[in-house]
């Protein structure tokens, strides 16, 4: 069953004052649940449309990660036999880039073509969206049973560069807060001086990320809820922004990407929320 999941128009539904819109859909995972897919429409996402989507299963690794190009040049180069490489390429799978222009590489590099036709049966689909997961803590003052659901206008925004677009993930603070979500508990972070409870809030989905290579994402909050690309970011939220680089395979045995958010009360006002701590990483195989 396909819902409609509106990018900028979600936004302008919940946040923004209105945009391009995507879609998404359920698909089921392999060992299980089922999780919420964004289509490819628009290059802005509310994170609250993705309420209930599946975690990412486990995987359990084997002991032999996939072989990469340079394993195939290394074991053509140490004389290994074609038989005993595609072996290998059959039973580990390729994760590497199996464009023409790859296998033209090998080709001039001395790989035969029997290793060079296993490369390209056997390589790993190229990498086309994540699974991305966004953990929301809301942290209160302490000494009370429960976390203030009040919350001043205030946006959470991930910004991930893709080729020429950047994909912008944003949820609205005021809204997360007053509402109960599927993936909503209480986690108590008590020490001895200070009882103090920790609201988590998770996000799930898997979103598009077409463009292999280097990448630097963005985290920061904002008062603007009209954030389309990094250079509508004010100046006064670009001195807290936090920036996280990985690198994206062009193929790989999983694509997970997690980004954890720590919100601390204000003291004095008591319906404001600063961003203390940030981390965004990545697991590919």
């Amino acid at each position: 069953m396909t819902h409609m999941l509106i990018a900028a128009v979600t936004a302008f539904l919940a946040v923004h004052p209105g945009s391009l819109s995507a879609q998404t859909s359920t698909g089921t995972r392999l060992g299980g649940g089922a999780t919420r897919v964004i289509a490819d429409g628009g290059g802005v996402f509310n994170i609250v449309e993705w309420d209930g989507g599946e975690l990412p299963r486990l995987y359990e690794r084997s002991d032999q990660l996939p072989v990469t190009l340079e394993d195939v040049r290394k074991l053509s180069a140490s004389q290994f036999s074609d038989t005993a490489i595609v072996k290998m390429l059959q039973e580990r799978r390729c994760a590497c880039d199996a464009s023409v222009d790859a296998l033209v590489d090998l080709k001039q590099g001395g790989v035969s073509e029997t290793v060079i036709e296993a490369v390209s049966l056997h390589a790993l689909a190229p990498n086309g969206s994540l699974d991305l997961t966004v953990s929301m803590d809301f942290e209160g003052l302490g000494g009370g049973a429960t976390v203030s659901a009040q919350a001043r206008k205030s946006y959470l925004y991930l910004i991930v560069p893709d080729g020429g677009r950047e994909r912008v993930f944003v949820g609205n603070l005021q809204e997360i807060l007053a509402r109960r979500w599927q993936r909503d508990e209480v986690v108590d972070h008590t020490d001895l001086l200070l009882p103090k409870k920790v609201r988590r809030i998770v996000f799930a989905a898997r979103v598009p990320l077409k463009e292999h290579g280097p990448k630097k994402a963005l985290v920061f909050t904002s008062t603007k809820p009209d954030i389309y690309t990094s250079s509508d970011i004010p100046p006064a939220d670009r001195k807290d922004l936090m920036d996280f680089t990985f690198d994206y395979p062009t193929s790989s045995i999983i694509q997970e990407c997690r980004l954890q958010a720590l919100h601390q009360q204000d003291a004095m006002l008591t319906n404001t929320w600063h961003l203390v701590r940030t981390n965004f990483d990545c697991e590919w195989e």
